[in-house]
C-alpha cells in the first residue's frame, strides 16, 4: 500500500503510516507485542509501589483529631458515642484525646452511664451504684470520676458530654491503666510493694499511692489474701486480725531482709475487711509498716529499704523491770553471818579456862612478847627468860563451853583462850616442898 498524495506533495500522516505498513511482517509484530507486554509490567510494578506506600502512609502518620459535619472533634464523637459499659484510653496526659478499646485490655476508664450536661441532677455514685449492682464497694481502690468533653468545637448544647465512670489512680492522683471489667475484679485497695501512701492534715493515711521521697504515713509491704483460709461467710474482726497480723509480718520481714519488723521500731498498719466489701467480693487487705503517732502516723520520708540504719527509728527500749518489794516491818532481821575463822599457827594450849560466848568479833590484836613456862629444876634461876612467839593468826573463834573436868590456872601463868601460856614477868615460882620424911 502506498502513501496517498494531496496536491502534488506527501501527507506527514500517510508517510508514517506507509512507514509503519511497510515495516509489517512476523518479525515486527513480535517486537511490538514485546515492547507492549514490557510498558504493562513497567505500570504494574509503579501502581504496586504507589499503593504499598499509601498504606504506609496511613499506619504510621498521625491523622488530625477528626470532625464532624459541623467540626465537632474527635473527643466530642466518644463522649456523644459511649455507653454504659464502655472502656476508653487515652494517651498519657492526653485525656482530650479518648479512644475506644476493649475492656479486657489496658483502659483508663470504664463508663457507669452518660449523662448530659444540662440535665446533670443525677450524683454519679448512683449511677455506679446501678452499674455494679451487688459488687458496689464503697471501699473500693477504684474512684468515681466523671470526664468532661470540655469546650469542643461543634459540641452541641444538649449533647450527652458527660461520663460518669471508674477510674485507678496512682501516684499524685494520676489515673493508672487497669485491665478488665471492674464487675469481675477484686476491688479490695492492694497495691505493689514499696508504695508509698500520703498523710492528710490529721497525719492519717489517704490511700492514695505518693512519692517516697515526700512525706508519708505507710509503706506498703505486701498484701494478706482471706479467701486463703476463710471460704464461707466473713470472719470475726479478732479473727481477721490474728491472720492478718501473721500474713503481713511476714511479708514485711521479707521486705525488710535482712533486718525484721520486730526490730525496726515500725509497726503494722492495715483495715480488716467489712461486710459490704466482703459481699462485693473484696477479700485481700494491705499490709502497711510505719511509725505510730499520737494522732495517725509519723511523717518520713524515703523508703525504709533504702534508708540507712542511722535514719530508721530507733528500737522500742524493752519495760523496765519492777522494783522489788519493799520488806514487811513485821518481818525480823536476817541473822549475822558468822564465818569461822583460821586456826591459829602456834602451840595449842593444853587446857584452857574458855570465855563466855560473845557474838562479835576480836579486834585484832599486835604480837606480844611471851616466854615459855621455867623448867622444874633445883638449880634454874629464879629469872624467867623470854622468847619472841610466833606471828599470831586471825582471831579466834567463839570459845568452847566449859567442861566440867577443867582445873584453874598455876599461879603466874596468864592463859587466854586461843594463845599460849604467858608467865608474868617477876613472878618467883615457890620452892618445892621438902619431901616427907621416910
Amino acid at each position: 500500500m502506498r502513501p496517498q498524495t494531496s496536491g502534488g506533495g506527501p501527507d506527514l500522516a500517510s508517510v508514517l503510516a506507509a512507514l509503519d505498513h511497510d515495516g509489517d511482517g512476523p518479525a515486527d509484530d513480535a517486537k511490538r507485542l514485546q515492547k507492549r507486554a514490557h510498558r504493562r509490567g513497567i505500570l504494574t510494578l509503579v501502581m504496586i509501589v504507589l499503593l504499598v506506600g499509601g498504606v504506609i502512609q496511613l499506619l504510621t502518620s498521625t491523622p488530625e483529631a477528626p470532625r464532624t459535619a459541623d467540626g465537632g472533634s474527635r473527643a466530642s464523637i466518644v463522649f456523644s458515642n459511649a455507653g454504659t459499659g464502655t472502656c476508653l484510653s487515652w494517651p498519657p496526659d492526653a485525656p482530650d484525646k479518648p479512644s475506644f478499646v476493649q475492656c479486657r485490655s489496658d483502659h483508663m476508664f470504664e463508663v457507669a452511664k452518660p449523662v448530659d450536661m444540662n440535665g446533670f441532677g443525677e450524683p454519679c455514685q448512683l449511677a455506679v451504684r446501678e452499674y455494679l449492682g451487688p459488687h458496689y464497694d464503697p471501699n473500693s481502690r477504684f474512684t468515681i470520676s466523671v470526664l468532661w468533653a470540655g469546650d469542643a468545637g461543634g459540641t452541641s448544647a444538649g449533647g450527652r458530654n458527660l461520663l460518669c465512670g471508674l477510674q485507678l489512680l496512682g501516684k499524685d492522683g494520676k489515673p493508672v491503666p487497669f485491665k478488665g471489667r471492674i464487675v469481675d475484679l477484686d476491688q479490695s485497695k492492694i497495691w505493689p510493694p514499696g508504695t508509698c501512701l500520703g498523710l492528710d492534715g490529721s497525719n492519717r493515711s489517704t490511700d492514695i499511692p505518693v512519692d517516697c521521697s515526700v512525706p508519708h504515713g505507710l509503706e506498703v509491704t505486701g498484701s494478706a489474701n482471706l479467701a486463703e483460709r476463710f471460704t464461707g461467710s466473713l470472719p470475726s474482726d479478732s479473727e481477721q486480725r490474728a491472720f492478718i497480723t501473721e500474713a503481713c509480718t511476714r511479708a514485711s520481714d521479707a521486705y525488710l531482709t535482712p533486718a525484721r519488723l520486730s526490730t525496726s521500731g515500725l509497726s503494722l498498719g492495715f483495715e480488716p475487711v467489712s461486710a459490704v466489701s466482703w459481699a462485693a467480693g473484696s477479700k485481700q487487705v494491705s499490709c502497711g509498716i510505719g511509725k505510730p503517732a499520737e494522732q495517725g502516723w509519723t511523717p518520713r520520708t524515703g523508703s525504709v529499704r533504702t534508708s540507712s540504719p542511722a535514719d530508721l527509728p530507733p528500737p522500742q527500749a524493752p519495760p523496765p523491770s519492777p522494783p522489788p518489794p519493799p520488806p514487811s516491818p513485821s518481818a525480823p532481821a536476817p541473822p549475822p553471818v558468822y564465818e569461822e575463822p583460821l586456826v591459829p599457827i602456834g602451840p595449842l594450849p593444853s587446857e584452857t579456862l574458855p570465855a563466855p560466848p560473845t557474838t562479835t568479833a576480836a579486834p585484832t590484836e599486835s604480837p606480844v612478847t611471851t616466854a615459855p613456862p621455867p623448867e622444874t629444876t633445883t638449880e634454874a634461876s629464879p629469872t624467867p627468860t623470854t622468847t619472841t612467839a610466833a606471828p599470831l593468826g586471825p582471831p579466834p573463834g567463839p570459845a568452847t563451853p566449859p567442861s566440867e573436868t577443867s582445873t584453874a590456872s598455876p599461879p603466874g601463868i596468864l592463859e587466854i583462850p586461843g594463845l599460849p601460856p604467858i608467865t608474868l614477868p617477876g613472878y618467883v615460882p615457890p620452892e618445892p616442898a621438902p619431901p616427907a620424911a621416910g
